[in-house]
């Protein structure tokens, strides 16, 4: 399916704020379909699909434009074309309840770009010019600007940069585990990030790298983590 030219062009742009309910992660030229792996996909390779017509599953028309910080998605209708309204979801709520962010791609670009000219701190009622603050999605994102700057630049969460030292006593699970990590095409891929090794293999929240840990320590490897700035983290996962 072609991604449509207007939604090609705001992806394009890659439009990207401080803030990290807005987009920050946007899909790489020829990555679209990997882009859906967890939201649409189970995966590109076998083309397996999560969406479905049930009540709150992920709709076979919908496509992920662009992620925030949290990997919650923002996403059109395709079916829909340069028409559809842009919808925003919180990941990981076992259910997909859409929150209409803006009547199409156009007016969310406007937004957006409107919202990387504020500066902050600033009242509700410059949110309130942009977006109805009835809007939940909205209504949050107002809170977070309204902020003082030190508690905007660190918005209640703890980030750590996650790194390996060795591949533990059973290098073949290891790289198994880090293969799905790094979404690598071969083995061989996997084991040529391992030659140079501390081998940094997460960077994020907290409550993301707490498993993440569990699971390298269960695989017997030695790993640290380092704890990092909000702005670290933007930095690291451009």
């Amino acid at each position: 399916m072609q991604i449509p030219n207007l939604i090609r062009n705001f992806i394009r742009k890659r439009i990207v704020s401080e803030y990290i309910l807005l987009p920050f992660f946007y899909p790489d030229e020829g990555e679209f379909e990997s882009f859906q792996k967890g939201y649409r996909l189970v995966s590109r390779k076998t083309g397996e699909e999560l969406a479905g017509d049930a009540p709150r599953q992920w709709r076979k028309g919908w496509r992920v434009i662009a992620r925030n910080g949290m990997d919650d998605p923002f996403f059109v209708d395709f079916t829909l074309g340069d028409a559809s309204p842009v919808y925003f979801a919180y990941y990981g709520a076992g259910s997909w309840e859409p929150i209409k962010v803006a009547d199409d791609i156009v007016k969310f670009e406007e937004i957006l770009t409107a919202l990387a000219a504020l500066e902050a701190p600033c009242s509700l009622e410059a949110i309130a010019t942009l977006a109805d603050l009835n809007n939940e999605f909205y209504r949050e994102l107002a809170d977070d600007y309204a902020q003082e700057d030190e508690a905007r630049e660190e918005p209640g969460y703890k980030y750590f940069s996650v790194f390996i030292e060795d591949l533990g006593a059973d290098k073949v699970k290891t790289l198994v585990f880090l293969k799905k990590i790094f979404e690598d095409e071969s083995f061989a891929a996997t084991k040529d990030r391992t030659r140079n090794l501390p081998l940094c293999v997460f960077s994020g929240i907290e409550e993301l790298a707490l498993p993440l840990q569990d699971k390298l320590a269960s695989l017997g490897v030695k790993f640290y983590a380092q704890e990092i700035s909000f702005s670290e983290f933007i930095a690291r996962s451009g």
